[in-house]
């Protein structure tokens, strides 16, 4: 037993090796997803103006639905880059309660916001390898834990379409047509592992905008730009990825190397 221990050690290591790696042929992901949309503007809103970025402002009235697009790819286990496309819409007014509920103004505005965000895994897919773990149910390595979380960072672009129903006084500011404004997005996800090609994730997301026009309309007593919060229900793909880090579809050698 003492002579094949070697042995024994130099393929545990062979294989943990290659296990480490498995990333990297999977660096690549496709999203699409479901979620919410709100607008946070001159319209409504508590009564309270001190609410932490807007969060004391939610009601489900003004929630409307949106629709998730991306790619990610992975640098490595803790850090990916993703580019999103996203359509959402949400309403906001002046209800009961609300901090201008005399002026009755109200708006729906649609969105196509398209950005590039960093992402860290502060709690990583791809865990040490240890003890009964190592191996599923095939007996083969497996290095993929159940759940991964992770913050993000990004900038990009919004563009928005308002259609604003008020009673124009002197002094407000109103715009009916579309805007452009760029978007600067921080948030949080969670990915739950079903396979090692397929993720479950929720994201929620707060956008800091340039404009205080996303609802069409600005008070001369609004001293912030317009925010947005997106949240999403979303299902990822692993795309089988080469050496080169390019999906294997798109590998010359690969092809070749197939066919």
């Amino acid at each position: 037993m003492a002579k094949r221990l070697p042995a024994v050690i130099l393929i545990l290591f062979l294989a943990f090796s290659g296990s480490a790696q498995q990333w990297k042929l999977k660096r690549i992901e496709a999203i699409m997803g479901v979620g919410t949309t709100n607008v946070y503007s001159d319209l409504g809103g508590a009564r309270d103006a001190t609410s932490l970025l807007f969060v004391r402002d939610f009601t489900f009235r003004g929630t409307r639905p949106s629709v998730y697009l991306g790619l990610r790819y992975r640098i490595n286990p803790r850090s990916t880059v993703k580019t999103s496309l996203i359509y959402g819409f949400s309403k906001t007014e002046d209800f009961a309660g609300s901090r201008n509920e005399n002026r009755g103004f109200s708006s729906v505005t649609q969105l196509v916001e398209l950005t590039a965000n960093y992402e860290f895994y502060f709690l990583p897919e791809n865990r040490r390898l240890r003890s009964a773990a190592m191996f599923n149910r095939r007996g083969m390595i497996n290095n993929y834990s159940s759940l991964g979380a992770y913050v993000f960072a990004g900038f990009g672009g919004t563009m928005f379409w308002p259609d604003l129903t008020v009673e124009e006084r002197p002094g407000d500011q109103y715009k009916d047509n579309m805007g452009i404004t760029a978007t600067f997005p921080i948030g949080l996800g969670i990915k739950y592992i079903i396979s090692d090609k397929w993720m479950l994730g929720y994201e929620v997301g707060y956008r800091q905008t340039l404009s205080d026009f996303l609802d069409g309309f600005k008070s001369p007593f609004s001293n912030h730009a317009d925010i947005y919060w997106i949240s999403t229900l979303n299902l990822s793909y692993r795309i089988p990825t080469s050496r080169k880090g390019l999906p294997i579809f798109m590998d010359r050698e690969w092809r070749r190397a197939k066919f």
